[in-house]
């Protein structure tokens, strides 16, 4: 743990006091993303509280005070005001200074409410939701799926917008398990179930037009996400 925690605080970019950038969750983009600050942040804390049980006070104090500060930097960089949303990300560059990835990507949402970055009460996150519902979710009363981000080009129809994944689609169900609106995270375990395989297997994505299966089937992380969305529904009956 500490040659971890210790890497991870020397490993901060001097102008933004953000994590330096690395591939982001979708292997794809080298980039300050959202998702891997929002870890960073929560692992650092974690360190310090084992620091803490360990008796290494000054390990502990180190860690919690690059997390606290990854922390404020995420709130001026990371959120959006104008597109009220949580960025993608940022990069920084010698010749244009820090670069904004403005890109809706549900794993900024995902890794900010779930790992604490942005308490999931905040105006980031609950203005981040809405923005995602309405770019795409254009019926509020029906859900047919969200995709990883805007303009996801990965196995896409030409002509057509991004596939649903399952992954992303459950992270907003996990969402509305944590703020008590069931009736909404219901309605996306529905709409997952309804297109489980004669075998009970759960693709990457599905079809936006056909609902076929697309890519790995079965996908391991999309039934991890599928048992961790359940789990979530399951409240303690008292006797």
């Amino acid at each position: 743990i500490t040659p971890m925690a210790n890497f991870m605080t020397s490993h901060v970019d001097d102008t933004t006091h953000l994590p330096k950038p690395s591939y982001d969750l979708w292997e794809e983009n080298f980039i300050t993303s959202t998702y891997t600050t929002a870890l960073v942040h929560a692992a650092l804390l974690a360190a310090a509280e084992l620091a803490d049980i360990c008796h290494d006070d000054a390990s502990a104090v180190k860690w919690r005070a690059v997390a606290d500060d990854i922390q404020l930097a995420a709130h001026k960089h990371l959120y959006n005001s104008d597109r009220k949303a949580l960025r993608k990300g940022l990069l920084v560059t010698e010749e244009s200074g820090v670069q904004y990835n403005d890109v809706i990507d549900l794993s900024s949402f995902y890794g900010c409410f779930m790992y604490g970055l942005f308490a999931v009460d905040s105006e980031e996150i609950r203005t981040t939701v809405e923005t995602i519902r309405n770019t795409f979710l254009p019926d509020p009363d029906y859900f047919t799926g969200l995709p990883r981000y805007e303009n996801d080009n990965y196995i896409r129809k030409e002509g057509k917008g991004p596939n649903p994944w399952f992954i992303t689609s459950m992270w907003l169900a996990q969402y509305y398990t944590e703020i008590g609106e069931s009736e909404k995270a219901a309605e996306i375990v529905a709409w997952v179930e309804a297109r489980l395989s004669s075998t009970g297997h759960l693709s990457e994505q599905v079809d936006r037009d056909t609902g076929e299966h697309l890519s790995v089937s079965p996908l391991a992380w999309s039934h991890a996400e599928y048992m961790a969305t359940l789990l979530d529904s399951i409240v303690e009956v008292k006797p």
